[in-house]
């Protein structure tokens, strides 16, 4: 899985970078929180693969979508085979510009507050999404952070209504890709 995250990510900056200011992860992590009375859910993936482009100010991510895990097997396992059909979806990905930071400040020691504008598809739907974060420079380490809403039923993700009271309507996304150089 992590060789498919390598050739999704060269493949897709191959058609839309030129120079050496990228920076790249294949340990990035998102994970998804559903809150509801009935009760709590949380999701982490710890093998989000992602590059980032400083000179284009773009950023390319791929989620393995069964590499989210729960703490219990069974939601899992629903999750998996009853709502993101990881097997007909294995991936969602995201293809986007950042703005609020430029090219010379990426050379700069800082924590940096931006915005992300652009493409995500998830189970097969692709749908325009912006959001705020920030991007930690480092010496040598490039960190960006994100959290966000994502409803899962703008990706055609069906909640059967007999658990509808037991997932969130918006889940909260948490996204932390920590970046080396490549």
């Amino acid at each position: 899985m992590k060789t498919t995250i390598i050739s999704f990510c060269i493949l897709l900056f191959s058609q839309i970078t030129g120079g050496q200011d990228r920076y790249m992860t294949r340990e990035g992590r998102i994970t998804f929180y559903s809150h509801t009375i009935v009760e709590d859910i949380t999701a982490i993936n710890e093998n989000v693969g992602a590059v980032i482009d400083t000179k284009k100010g773009a950023v390319a991510i791929i989620v393995p979508m069964n590499e989210f895990q729960f703490k219990i097997k069974l939601m899992q396992e629903h999750f998996n085979e009853n709502y993101v059909e990881s097997e007909i979806y294995p991936k969602g990905t995201f293809s986007g510009i950042i703005s609020g930071i430029r090219e010379s400040d990426y050379q700069t020691p800082g924590d940096y507050q931006v915005s992300v504008k652009g493409e995500m598809t998830i189970h097969g739907i692709s749908r325009n999404v912006s959001t705020d974060g920030v991007i930690e420079i480092r010496e040598n380490s490039l960190t960006a952070r994100t959290k966000f809403l994502l409803n899962p039923e703008d990706y055609g993700i069906k909640i059967p209504r007999v658990v509808r009271k037991n997932i969130a309507e918006k889940m909260e996304i948490t996204a932390v890709l920590v970046c080396d150089p490549m």
